[in-house]
């Protein structure tokens, strides 16, 4: 028997946030928020995924250390998107995320949501693609929450 484990390299199949993306592109959930977490889904990324470009949307608490997180991702990751997580006080800002993944080497911006992000994300970038939000729990809740 398979896990099922929400917010754990969780598909989302369809709903308002996946309805942003065109045709052809996929949208994942992960609440892992540690290097460890950071090196599992990068592990998977380089197995599974190297079919498409992945773009992360991520968003922190301000106890996680994104530069280590990041790192683990930076070698499977075309882009990273900075995003605060709303209507969380210990959120760290989108603009720290970004200074993080630029100095993990991924090229890096910001976004004021999930949506933004990915609304900027099909705009700018020739699908098909994979798009990956993670970076934690409280993300993942308010993205689930977002999308039914």
């Amino acid at each position: 028997a398979t896990a099922q484990w929400p917010a754990r390299l969780q598909r989302l199949t369809q709903g308002p946030l996946v309805d942003i993306l065109a045709p052809g592109w996929s949208l994942w959930l992960d609440g892992g928020h540690n290097a460890a977490a950071g090196a599992a889904i990068a592990a998977h990324a380089g197995e599974a995924w190297g079919d498409k470009p992945l773009h992360l949307i991520c968003g922190m608490i301000n106890s996680k250390d994104p530069g280590t997180f990041l790192a683990a991702l930076a070698p499977v990751a075309a882009s990273l998107t900075g995003v605060a997580i709303p209507g969380e006080a210990n959120t760290l800002s989108a603009d720290e995320i970004a200074a993080a993944g630029g100095a993990a080497g991924l090229p890096s911006r910001t976004a004021p949501s999930v949506q933004a992000a990915l609304r900027g994300l099909s705009a700018r970038e020739q699908g098909p693609a994979r798009v990956l939000i993670c970076g934690s729990l409280y993300l993942a809740g308010t993205v689930l929450r977002d999308n039914t």
